[in-house]
């Protein structure tokens, strides 16, 4: 975790003194790799608490965003789906960011016929339209890694926390600023739960 990412204040969500012998937990938390010795490994969570986990318990009990056992091909439909139901879970998603215009711009002025001094014939420039545009249609590639928590955007775009960038949690603000948008109608493949799902 960087230096300088703000580190948010925790809130008590159990009191300990109220914990009985009957009482049943679970816990939800996110952490980043700071160091693998042995059979060991070092962790780091959102809140920049350290702790040091076992290879069994990380084998047994901890979902990874970048291993996956098989890969399954599904409908566009079906990876959207399963993406928006995953919420608070590690993923990792492949998308397609929004089409930049001036991008597009670009790449078709970049097709003027006599550029570098070569003149193209008409086939041959239709062919570099067809091919730049359905590249520039298309958006830059995209892949992040994080979770979702089921918010929106009035667009419909997920709100995703994107544990590779820099920030962190603005308890004042009640705001993540590592928080980035994915449009599902782009998502190109998932990573989740040791799956990869793949649009076919």
């Amino acid at each position: 975790m960087p230096a300088t990412a703000a580190v948010p204040v925790k809130t008590k969500t159990t009191n300990f003194a109220k914990v009985t012998k009957n009482t049943k937990m679970s816990e939800t938390q996110f952490y980043s790799v700071k160091s693998i010795r042995n059979n060991e490994v070092d962790l780091v969570n959102d809140f920049g608490e350290e702790i040091t986990l076992t290879k069994e318990y990380v084998e047994q009990l901890l979902v990874s965003n970048d291993q996956f056992n098989e890969t399954k091909q599904m409908s566009r439909t079906d990876v959207i789906n399963l993406f928006l139901s995953s919420t608070n879970v590690i993923a990792t998603v492949n998308f397609n960011k929004k089409v930049d215009e001036k991008e597009v711009q670009k790449q078709l002025f970049a097709l003027y016929p006599n550029a570098g001094g070569k003149i193209l014939s008409k086939t041959d420039f239709e062919k570099a339209v067809k091919k730049n545009l359905a590249d520039a249609l298309t958006g830059e590639e995209r892949t992040m890694v994080g979770r979702h928590y089921g918010r929106t955007d009035e667009f419909g775009r997920i709100k995703f926390i994107d544990m590779q960038a820099p920030g962190g949690y603005d308890e004042v603000k009640d705001s993540d600023s590592r928080q980035r948008l994915v449009d599902p109608r782009t998502i190109n493949w998932i990573i989740l739960r040791g799956v990869k799902y793949e649009v076919k």
